[in-house]
């Protein structure tokens, strides 16, 4: 995030740490995140590379980055309801055996 009031830390006045050109701010947005103590807003700034190969690297690692989250967040979606099929299949069972009994 840059430019964030009150902080020192301003993120285009680093070099980028892939080939050490200028970085700079493409856009900025805010954000309402719901939060245990209520609402916040955040502004949020995207910075980019002004070295174009490098942004254009860093924006295809990143997009395999994201198909890979996106893979085993369906794959763990997949095994939880297969949990939780089997936890209601064990308790049905438990309670057919329990009458009959």
């Amino acid at each position: 995030m840059a430019g964030n009031n009150g902080s020192s830390l301003n993120y285009v006045n680093q070099p980028c740490d892939r080939c050490g050109s200028k970085k700079r701010v493409a856009k900025t947005w805010k954000e309402t995140l719901k939060t245990a103590a209520g609402v916040s807003i955040l502004q949020v700034s995207q910075v980019i590379c002004t070295n174009a190969e490098c942004q254009k690297s860093f924006d295809e690692d990143r997009a395999v980055e994201v198909l890979r989250v996106t893979e085993r967040k369906l794959k763990k979606e997949e095994q939880d309801k297969i949990r939780r099929d089997n936890i209601a299949r064990t308790i049905l069972e438990r309670k057919r055996t329990k009458a009959i009994a």
